[in-house]
């Protein structure tokens, strides 16, 4: 009787002495997000009746870094083969919200064209500057697999968002600054963090799966799937940056008569601020293409997560 011969599967890798595999338990992140939540819902509270302005810095590093530091939780908690030490974990998060972060606001401070194709110009530096940390890290992880890629991905991205959306946040308290600044800030820091999964953090972790998945004898290659990965994240999100211009083109076309002015999207900017229905057809529009390349985003990183799974799983582990 024949029999037919599997695949060995490959024994898992053992920590060295100095090594701390990360896993994360399930539930952690809820406890993150749930305690989060509550600490910055009361430090804006006490912050806006005591009117100390002591408080504010903890308004602004809570509210921003609360979801970062949660879908980075929730990412490391995911099942995966788990090789990423908490060495790598903790230099991704920084190294991509500080180093990475300064090195791609110069480059679009002395690089970025004045009006046309900002919003393209804006995607590719970010995406390049974000992967050339994920790549500076990926270099300390010697047994690569694309789930690890992913969730190193969405680390490192979930970094960059942090402090990114710390600098708005203190934006918003300059601006300010005689007015209802808690409450500008809590708006600036809601919206962020409502939109932060599906921004940075997921561009970031489809770049770091396709990143693994060219790892070939403890190099990194560049492989066709990478540079389609690298290019499609690249159009999300200049699609994103695009969409406050798209909504104020189909705003004034649609709701206030000023007839189609086909223009570079980032062009498109309101003289006179808008008021009435028509902010609130342009919040409408502006909401429905945000949600829509969010949808696109974390469907494409489900279904990249499931199929990395697939691959490993034929492989006989």
């Amino acid at each position: 009787m024949a029999h037919t011969l599997k695949p060995a599967a490959r024994p898992p890798r053992i920590a060295e002495p100095h090594e701390h595999f990360v896993h994360l338990p399930p539930r952690l992140w809820q406890l993150l997000l749930a305690g989060g939540l509550i600490t910055w819902l009361i430090a804006a509270v006490v912050t806006e009746i005591t009117e100390d302005n002591v408080l504010v810095p903890t308004v602004i590093i809570v509210g921003t870094f609360m979801v970062p530091v949660t879908m980075a939780a929730f990412a490391l908690s995911r099942r995966r083969d788990g090789y990423l030490t908490t060495e790598e974990v903790v230099l991704g998060f920084l190294l991509s919200g500080t180093l990475g972060l300064i090195g791609t606001a110069l480059v679009e401070t002395y690089l970025l064209p004045d009006a046309s194709g900002t919003f393209i110009a804006v995607g590719v530096i970010e995406e390049i500057g974000k992967a050339g940390v994920l790549l500076l890290v990926a270099h300390q992880v010697h047994h690569r697999e694309p789930r690890d890629g992913m969730v190193l991905g969405a680390v490192v991205g979930a970094g960059f968002a942090a402090f990114e959306s710390a600098g708005y946040a203190l934006q918003t308290l300059l601006d300010n600054l005689n007015g209802q600044t808690v409450m500008a800030i809590l708006e600036v820091e809601t919206l962020r963090a409502v939109l932060a999964p599906f921004g940075h953090i997921t561009w970031t972790a489809l770049i770091g799966g396709a990143l693994f998945a060219s790892s070939r004898g403890g190099r990194f290659r560049v492989s066709r799937g990478l540079v389609l990965t690298i290019l499609g994240v690249i159009a999300l999100h200049a699609l994103w940056d695009q969409s406050s211009g798209w909504a104020v083109m189909l705003t004034k076309a649609l709701v206030m008569d000023e007839g189609w002015h086909i223009v570079w999207p980032n062009a498109q900017l309101w003289v006179i601020h808008p008021t009435g229905s028509a902010l609130l057809w342009f919040n409408v529009i502006y909401d429905v293409l945000l949600g829509l390349w969010g949808v696109i985003g974390a469907t494409w990183v489900v279904l990249e997560w499931r199929r990395y799974g697939r691959r490993r799983a034929a492989a006989g582990h």
